[in-house]
């Protein structure tokens, strides 16, 4: 029996919305308010508010115009900074009519002069985010809600959660509406094996539409969802369900080889062509036998919602837990980082079992109300070049191993795809890999810098008003046609990166020494500690908790871009795939 059959097939991508970039463009106006707020009564350079909010000339400005001619902002003629405008006080008047007042917000404190030199650039001085909502903070998040069932009672509600393409080349859909239905249901199968509150559940699965329902499920249970990577060799899958003691195991028939045969904790197992054991829970007939969950569990804004282990390759692989306070960065970076637009095809390679899949390619798109696209089977040059067609996709991300692979089987030919904007993270790749893909895709690709710790953090950004050109404003504003070679970019909104010398302070521009974050002055920051392993943590934060290292070397220039240059000890990096 084919337990997909009421997911429908389909061929073409859905339809783009209607009102396509306008969420975004609504959201880049707000911060640029906010940040010429934060300018006081002195006013804001046009410079200034390009750097605070992370926009182009060309963007800043053509959003500036449109707030000033409503009222919202003003330019002083002689000065030519920007004010708040005369209509604001209309607009104040009338929400104090329902809200008090609110105490003025205190300016966040500068760096004291010891540790943050007078010639450090402006640019590493922490800007802020527009994405701090308060959905994301507080003591009852219902992340299930936020995830899902949200997007299923907007207009939106029959969009694609995912785009499923086999092997064979058929794709089957699975709704927001349907998402969240067959969640419900396995969610109550998990609570009867007594998943419940902080459980951890493995999740040993292929990307397919069970993984997202088992995700779901969990987040609905106020479980951590961890996955575990498809290519783990047993010892590794033992390991990791001994040091997270999971709750429970989803997986499927052929996987299910990976669990240890002594195993003692319940496992589900979806239906197939192989044999899964009389004690296994079959997937399909227990989501559709149970009764949907009614409700939805809550999570404090410090609660690990999942925990994703470090590279087969460590000695002692780590578990880094991702709080529900995270999703304000993901936002972030999906919206800045990636510049996803409303009417983008987005399509993350990576696979789910990575930090940079699981929060980019799985809780990303689920935050937005986007669809996630998830191929079968290892990444295979000829099945990209067929599903970037096939879809559109105009928004791709990859990791460097991909991009080789691209270039290995290169048959000398170009290729048309819909592609406007192509993103690499995991290491830095050389000049001329960059320029081969430059031409064979023809949009820039754009490398990017973090650590499942961090999440990304550090970007060379795609400026989408400028006609194919790099956003890289020097300290006049200007624009430059390419990123600084060598350059991993600038830092996001919302974190302060700094370069530190061995014995803890904070280098000038020009300085090298190991890249780190200013945790006391990163407001997007949110990584704690290592699971069951204090030590790491430690060495993490060996000058205190004030820095967070990341073990890479790095030297920032005047106009405060990042260079890289190699690791300062063991570092981890956000692989998207080995």
């Amino acid at each position: 029996m084919d337990l997909m059959s009421s997911h429908a097939d389909i061929a073409t991508p859905p339809a783009a919305p209607s009102g396509a970039g306008g969420t975004q463009s609504l959201e880049r106006a707000i911060a640029l308010l906010r940040a010429v707020a934060d300018a006081g009564t002195d006013g804001a350079r046009l410079a200034d508010l390009m750097a605070a909010v992370g926009l182009s000339k060309a963007t800043a400005h053509r959003l500036l115009m449109a707030l000033a001619r409503d009222g919202l902002v003003e330019q002083d003629g002689r000065s030519k900074r920007y004010h708040l405008g005369p209509d604001l006080v209309a607009l104040g008047d009338l929400a104090a009519l329902r809200h008090r007042p609110a105490p003025p917000t205190p300016a966040l404190p500068q760096p004291p002069e010891a540790t943050a030199p007078a010639e450090m650039p402006p640019a590493l001085m922490v800007r802020p985010s527009a994405f701090l909502r308060p959905e994301y903070r507080g003591e009852s998040i219902a992340l299930a809600a936020l995830l899902c069932d949200r997007h299923v009672r907007t207009a939106d509600g029959a969009r694609a959660a995912l785009l499923h393409e086999s092997v064979a080349g058929q794709t089957t859909e699975l709704s927001f509406a349907r998402l969240a239905h067959d969640s419900a249901r396995f969610a109550t199968v998990l609570a009867g094996m007594g998943v419940g509150q902080g459980d951890r559940v493995a999740v040993l699965l292929p990307k397919g539409p069970e993984l997202l329902i088992t995700a779901l499920a969990i987040w609905r249970l106020g479980g951590v969802y961890m996955p575990l990577f498809t290519t783990y060799t047993a010892s590794a899958v033992a390991y990791r369900l001994t040091d997270s003691d999971a709750r429970a195991i989803v997986t499927n028939g052929f996987l299910r080889r990976k669990v240890p045969r002594d195993n003692s904790r319940p496992v589900v197992t979806v239906e197939g062509d192989e044999a899964f054991g009389p004690d296994a829970v079959p997937f399909w007939s227990s989501l559709h036998e149970a009764a949907p969950l009614a409700e939805v569990a809550r999570y404090r804004e410090g609660d690990a919602f999942a925990l994703i282990y470090t590279s087969e390759s460590e000695p002692t692989p780590l578990g880094v837990s991702l709080p529900v306070k995270a999703l304000s960065g993901i936002e972030q970076y999906m919206r800045i980082g990636l510049d996803l637009r409303d009417d983008d095809i987005y399509w993350n390679m990576a696979d789910p079992g990575w930090a940079y899949g699981a929060y980019y390619g799985l809780v990303g798109p689920l935050l937005l109300g986007r669809t996630t696209i998830f191929c079968d089977g290892p990444y295979d040059v000829r099945q990209g070049y067929r599903m970037l067609t096939k879809f559109g996709v105009t928004n791709l991300t990859a990791a460097p191993s991909q991009i080789r692979a691209w270039h290995g089987a290169d048959p000398g030919v170009s290729h048309q795809f819909a592609l406007r904007i192509l993103s690499v993270v995991g290491e830095p790749l050389p000049p001329d890999l960059i320029a081969w893909a430059n031409r064979t895709v023809k949009v820039p690709l754009l490398d990017q810098y973090g650590q499942r710790e961090t999440g990304i953090f550090i970007v060379n950004r795609y400026d989408p008003d400028g006609i194919g050109r790099y956003e890289s404003e020097g300290a006049d504003g200007g624009e430059a046609a390419q990123p600084p070679s060598g350059s991993l970019g600038r830092p996001m909104p919302g974190f302060r990166v700094v370069i530190l010398d061995p014995d803890g302070r904070e280098a000038p521009a020009g300085g090298a020494g190991e890249l780190a974050i200013d945790v006391d002055h990163s407001p997007l920051f949110w990584f704690e500690s290592y699971a069951n392993n204090p030590q790491r943590t430690a060495q993490r934060f060996r000058h205190g908790r004030r820095y967070y290292l990341t073990g890479d070397r790095a030297f920032l220039d005047g106009d405060g871009n990042i260079h890289y240059r190699g690791r300062a000890s063991d570092a981890i990096q956000m692989q998207q795939g080995e």
